[in-house]
């Protein structure tokens, strides 16, 4: 009897295993270096008229690609996480109850590495702080002028994107400064930005998720080869 349930047992542990095993080879790991981000800046730039100097910057960086490549040159980033405000509820006898009354979210670090000798990353996250701050007069724009979103993507090992979430009117609260030194000579320069944001929201599997905003076929074949060079670059090149 005890032989016939230990063999039970053990044809159970071995069925489990298998489906664990089945599961992981379906479903693939999500590995955090495979990831992609796209950046989309304000969508009112082209309504600002020509005197705001930083509507004209991010137009010409969306005609010139450089959204595209400053996009591509993320190396770090998050996937952001949720935190439910409480408040202890009072309206009843007995021990507390704590009940939530809202949800919170944090602000979202990355890194930008690769950076090009023309500092045009930087120029780029500053352009987009120039919607919310005008640096010649000090004034403070709309709200919806200077809003963005930013997707943010696991893929598989085919490069596919298979999970992605996006966060709802972000901008560069905090653009990092770049330390230079006599000392890195063979260093290459990384950005560090912070986005704050309202919310970010789920973007559904690969089927449903939308591919970049006139990107065609061409663009889709570079992007994917492009992530792969970037990742494959040395820290620290030998010049």
């Amino acid at each position: 009897m005890l032989s016939l349930i230990n063999k039970e047992l053990t044809g159970f542990a071995f069925g489990v295993l298998n489906e664990f095993l089945s599961l992981m080879h379906d479903d693939g790991l999500a590995r955090p270096a495979r990831f992609e981000v796209v950046l989309l800046p304000p969508r009112k730039i082209t309504g600002l008229g020509m005197d705001n100097v930083a509507a004209v910057q991010l137009q010409d960086f969306a005609a010139d690609g450089t959204t595209r490549h400053v996009s591509l040159k993320c190396s770090a980033i998050s996937m952001p996480g949720r935190v439910m405000s409480i408040t202890t509820d009072n309206n009843h006898f007995g021990p507390e109850r704590q009940i939530v009354d809202g949800v919170t979210f944090g602000d979202i670090a990355t890194k930008f590495t690769m950076l090009s000798s023309d500092g045009k990353e930087k120029q780029y996250f500053e352009a987009w702080q120039g919607m919310a701050w005008n640096v010649d007069d000090w004034t403070v724009g709309y709200y919806d002028d200077y809003v963005g979103q930013v997707m943010i993507y696991l893929l598989d090992e085919q490069d596919e994107r298979k999970y992605g979430c996006q966060l709802f009117e972000a901008y560069p609260k905090i653009v990092g400064d770049l330390s230079l030194s006599s000392d890195s000579n063979n260093q290459v320069l990384d950005l560090d930005v912070t986005f704050s944001y309202r919310y970010w929201g789920l973007l559904e599997g690969a089927s449903n998720i939308p591919k970049r905003i006139t990107q065609g076929l061409f663009d889709l074949l570079g992007n994917t080869v492009e992530r792969k060079l970037i990742s494959r670059m040395p820290k620290v090149l030998k010049l």
